[in-house]
């Protein structure tokens, strides 16, 4: 099984947030459409005549980091508590159903069909608008309504619940847009992996939809980034694994999309820009960047001669590759590629370059950190996307202060990049 699901709660969370959900509550149900961004105590959830305990009643081991974008009175949606694998003992995940549910369901399909249709600055082509816009949705709704498949769905409701937090100032609307954001996620991942498990025997329709599922999943992993903690620093790890996962998954599923060309996502891959050919990413010229390998001591230094670690030929070769991909995005950058194609190459980057970079993240190596400062830095030119926010200058920041002193010098020209926009703005 591929790991193209979140990496989410540890299972006893996991569980003690399913039974939060469900656990009977012994007051009286008051609340209204509009109590839903006031300040008041929080709306219950009512099903079949029985009070449903509220949705921000989570336990306490459920721990929300600060949020970078606001006061620390308004937690991250992003968790902590992050594994790559979740049992099937979470099955009892779920919303319970009633007007608070529909009312939220509501408002979030309403924010991703208004306000999230264009999310760049510049126009994209009509058939790929339309594709966002029209048939994704379509698929969405399709498939939960007659197969009864919502992993499509859920992570779309995720997704909108992450914009709306963006945006939102209003304290107790944001805490139950965290609840939401998290809950459809990982009911979003129970049921990705389902639907993963059946990709052997599944028809081009279902390969179809789950290959967007896939592809949303690694877009919303995208847009978490912006809300990691700073202080403890949390890499972007969950989104680096997501976009291995959905790489397994596209390769899984391609023979059998291939001889079908009236896929949906066949459209978006074959249109610009063009991420198939690893010659023009992951093995292209990386020479712009090769410099960042090389110890920050002088070569006849007594810490650059005892630095063994680019001596075994695959780790040299995992930094070139996330090296190459780098360099291949500023290249599309120079060609003036618009901004619907660099986000989609800052994306690839999770899908493309291999797992084992996550590890050395993971184990704090330096050159792996310094190559993902310098990655992070293509993203600050880009904050005006919401997927992206300022994510790439928390990020580099957080990797300074994590980074031994003599490799800190790698960064310095990042530094300066942030003078200059400050100074520009």
């Amino acid at each position: 099984m591929v790991e193209c699901v979140y990496q989410t709660q540890s299972l006893a969370s996991v569980n003690a947030k399913a039974s939060s959900l469900s656990q009977v509550e012994t007051k009286r149900p008051s609340h209204s459409a509009a109590s839903a961004t006031s300040a008041g105590s929080t709306p219950e959830i009512v099903s079949q005549g029985r009070v449903r305990t509220p949705l921000d009643a989570y336990p306490s081991d459920l721990t929300s980091v600060q949020s970078p974008h606001s006061s620390r009175f308004y937690p991250s949606p992003s968790s902590s508590h992050q594994t790559p694998h979740i049992d099937d003992a979470e099955s009892d995940i779920d919303l319970p159903d009633g007007p608070w549910r529909r009312l939220w369901e509501l408002r979030l399909l309403h924010n991703s069909q208004s306000r999230m249709r264009q999310p760049f600055s510049e126009p994209t082509t009509p058939d790929v608008e339309r594709m966002w816009s029209e048939d994704v949705p379509d698929m969405a709704i399709s498939f939960a309504q007659k197969q009864g498949r919502c992993s499509l769905l859920y992570v779309e409701l995720a997704h909108s619940a992450l914009h709306m937090w963006t945006t939102s100032t209003d304290k107790q609307e944001r805490e139950e847009l965290i609840k939401l954001q998290q809950t459809y996620q990982l009911m979003c991942s129970k049921e990705q992996r389902r639907d993963v498990d059946e990709i052997p025997h599944a028809s081009p329709k279902l390969l179809d939809y789950i290959c967007f599922t896939a592809l949303r999943i690694v877009a919303h992993s995208l847009a978490l980034v912006q809300t990691l903690s700073l202080d403890p620093w949390e890499p972007p790890l969950q989104w680096l694994y997501m976009g291995h996962g959905a790489g397994s998954v596209f390769r899984k599923a391609s023979d059998a999309l291939e001889a079908g060309n009236s896929s949906i996502i066949g459209k978006f891959v074959n249109s610009p820009p063009m991420l198939r050919n690893a010659e023009d990413l992951i093995l292209s010229d990386h020479s712009q960047l090769a410099w960042l390998l090389d110890h920050p001591s002088h070569p006849s230094s007594i810490e650059a001669q005892t630095d063994q670690e680019l001596n075994d030929e695959g780790v040299r070769s995992v930094y070139e590759q996330a090296l190459a991909y780098t360099c291949s995005v500023l290249r599309a950058i120079d060609r003036k590629e618009p901004q619907v194609a660099i986000a989609r190459r800052l994306g690839g980057f999770a899908v493309w370059v291999p797992i084992e970079f996550s590890k050395f993240i993971e184990q704090r190596r330096p050159r792996a950190l310094v190559i993902l400062a310098h990655f992070m830095s293509i993203w600050l030119d880009y904050d005006n996307i919401w997927l992206i926010g300022r994510a790439g200058e928390w990020q580099i920041r957080c990797i300074h202060k994590n980074l031994p002193v003599e490799w800190s010098c790698k960064l310095d020209s990042l530094f300066a990049k942030f003078k200059h926009r400050e100074t520009w703005r």
